[in-house]
């Protein structure tokens, strides 16, 4: 029985009542709805080589299955479209297809299946979304100029954006944060349903030209239930045959079908940087370990999954749920052989022994942790929920379990004021923790309330979190500014600079070349094949990357597979042939010697590692 409360604020949504009224006088309401993922790529970095080699991300639109399943509760008819799977699709298999032309996928599923309400998502990509072309707002654009359906978005970026996207008419309806229990709201709202749905805060729309949202409670969902009933809504099996998930599911196989799974949502962390908290809301909540291992279960019977990836903030944020999941998920392991990884970092201070031998024997092939900065005052800073001292025991205990491939996560240019000392900080401390990969991003604004951001505009920030350079160009290269340091002389920078984000992508560059390839830990372990399987899976998104080509063959030299090895020399050879750029790149790192006499033995390669390491031995541990 609904409480006098929520009738009250019932009430209170007469503008959104009213909004709805005259909507549904312009907009023929049938049963129809359609759920739409936007591509997870930029057309302006877009390379189709890099999609037939299946290097883009394809993730399964796991937020909107969550949204069909409390859709169907009103009993619509609900589809998924996957845009960002069915243009990589269509790339991969029709040579004809004109990748430029993506949004005519999207007008001819429209025109077939006539669909009354639209909802539009976005996974973070890292642009001004308001630029012609940026896979969001195209979608939107497209569906408000038809004028034939009621528009909705959602999503992070769609949360943060919620006014510019209703000022200018994007959308009718910015569904903000969590969705499930909004749309429910929403719907029961356009179809004049009888619920118990308490009215909730966050659905946002423009009523007489002025931005307002609905009144009700501050809405946390609850988590249960799984998503079996949804995964005939997607080709959920086919996903690896289109693109990956990261490194590590390229890693265990191109042709290894993978999903994802999801234990919680939320973070026990409070980082500056980042956004989950504003989007989620403070804490964690669980979903049922018992309903994420029947997903886990259905996908292996039925859709032939045999990878897994994290998509949590905070997998490990209570031990003992953990514990029970992984204790379960080790069961999955012995009957069926599967492998899990979590590209999203854990949090390095809720490891621990027990943990990580369950991780193991559970089919964990690898994950990263967040570290971000290797000052202590920047960690202070960003209230990072770990001290230097901390995350060195993590990288200690990490280091024990070798058969994982694992890494740690840092930012460089912090804040928009981070000097260079506070990043060779950084770089130091990444050697010091020596992990099997140190992936390097740069600092990016992920939203208004981001620290720093009122100093830039809507219009010029970035919206995505941290990024790598060398996806933001079809070429996968750094456009080399005339103003800027590059090579080796650039660790020369004085500690109290600020660079500029021109001269932060040249330390981005220097800063991967030299700890992942030159000085990497396993080319100096003697454990060549760990970094050989982790940059074999990299160069299907970077296949015209000349070091990764370079330090391929060198990892192949030291296993003694001399004829592959000669072929990665000849693929690099002809990267450089063709490509200014790296061969540029190659003099300025003194990388020639290393390709003019590559080397014939084992011998001959660590020799020539151990010359070019000495030129860094100052910022090296």
């Amino acid at each position: 029985m609904k409480t006098l409360e929520h009738q009250c604020i019932k009430n209170q949504n007469t503008d959104l009542r009213d909004h709805l009224a005259s909507l549904r006088l312009n907009y023929d309401i049938n049963n129809k709805i359609l759920l739409i993922q936007s591509p997870q790529f930029l057309l302006e970095s877009f390379n189709p080589d890099v999609a037939r080699n299946r290097g883009y991300y394809a993730y399964p639109p796991t937020g909107l299955q969550w949204i069909a399943k409390k859709i169907k509760q009103n009993g619509l008819e609900v589809k998924i479209l996957d845009l960002n799977y069915l243009v990589l699709e269509r790339v991969i298999n029709d040579e004809k297809f004109d990748y430029n032309n993506w949004l005519q996928i999207l007008e001819e599923y429209l025109e077939n299946y006539d669909p009354s309400i639209v909802g539009v998502t976005s996974i973070n990509v890292n642009s001004n979304i308001y630029e012609p072309g940026y896979p969001l707002t195209s979608i939107l654009k497209l569906l408000m100029a038809k004028d034939n359906c009621i528009v909705l978005a959602g999503g992070a970026i769609a949360t943060d954006e919620h006014e510019e996207l209703l000022k200018k008419d994007y959308c009718h309806f910015v569904i903000g944060n969590e969705g499930e229990n909004k749309i429910k709201f929403l719907f029961d709202n356009i179809y004049g349903n009888t619920s118990e749905q308490n009215p909730v805060q966050g659905i946002y729309f423009k009523f007489e030209n002025v931005i307002k949202q609905s009144v009700g409670i501050f809405d946390s969902v609850s988590l249960k239930g799984n998503l079996i009933d949804t995964y005939n809504l997607i080709p959920t099996e086919k996903y690896n045959l289109v693109g990956c998930l990261n490194p590590y599911s390229r890693m265990v196989g191109k042709d290894t079908r993978y999903s994802v799974f999801n234990l919680y949502r939320g973070c026990t962390a409070k980082c500056e940087f980042c956004d989950v908290n504003n989007f989620m809301g403070n804490g964690v909540r669980h979903f049922p370990v018992d309903d994420v291992i029947k997903d886990i279960d259905y996908l292996i019977n039925n859709k032939g999954i045999h990878h897994f990836d994290v998509l949590d903030d905070a997998f490990l944020a209570n031990a003992q749920v953990a514990t029970e999941f992984l204790k379960e998920l080790t069961k999955l392991n012995d009957k069926y052989g599967i492998t899990w990884s979590s590209n999203n970092g854990l949090i390095a201070t809720q490891l621990n022994e027990h943990l990580m031998k369950l991780m193991q024997r559970s089919g964990c092939v690898g994950f990263r942790i967040g570290v971000e900065s290797g000052n202590a005052m920047m960690l202070k800073r960003m209230r990072k929920p770990a001290t230097l001292s901390k995350l060195r025991k993590a990288a200690i205990l990490i280091n024990d379990y070798p058969n994982m491939f694992t890494g740690a996560n840092y930012i460089l240019g912090l804040f928009g004021d981070e000097t260079f000392g506070e990043m060779i900080d950084t770089f130091k401390f990444s050697s010091e923790l020596n992990l099997d990969w140190a992936s390097f991003a740069t600092f990016q604004f992920t939203s208004n309330r981001t620290p720093g951001s009122n100093l830039i505009t809507k219009e010029t920030r970035k919206s995505g979190g941290d990024f790598v350079p060398a996806k933001g160009d079809s070429k996968q290269t750094i456009t080399i500014n005339k103003n800027v340091i590059t090579g080796p002389n650039l660790f020369n920078i004085s500690d109290s600079v600020v660079p500029p984000p021109a001269q932060i992508k040249e330390i981005w560059f220097a800063f991967n070349l030299v700890g992942n390839y030159i000085n990497n830990k396993n080319l100096r372990n003697n454990q060549p094949h760990k970094f050989l399987s982790w940059v074999n899976a990299l160069l299907s998104t970077f296949p015209n990357n000349a070091y990764m080509a370079l330090f391929q063959g060198i990892a192949r030299v030291l296993i003694g597979e001399m004829n592959l090895a000669r072929k990665s020399a000849d693929r690099t050879r002809k990267i450089l042939r063709q490509s200014e750029y790296w061969e540029n790149r190659f003099i300025d790192f003194k990388l020639n010697n290393l390709i003019l006499n590559f080397p014939k033995s084992y011998t001959e390669a660590n020799e020539q590692l151990v010359e070019l390491r000495k030129q860094y031995e100052k910022w090296l541990i």
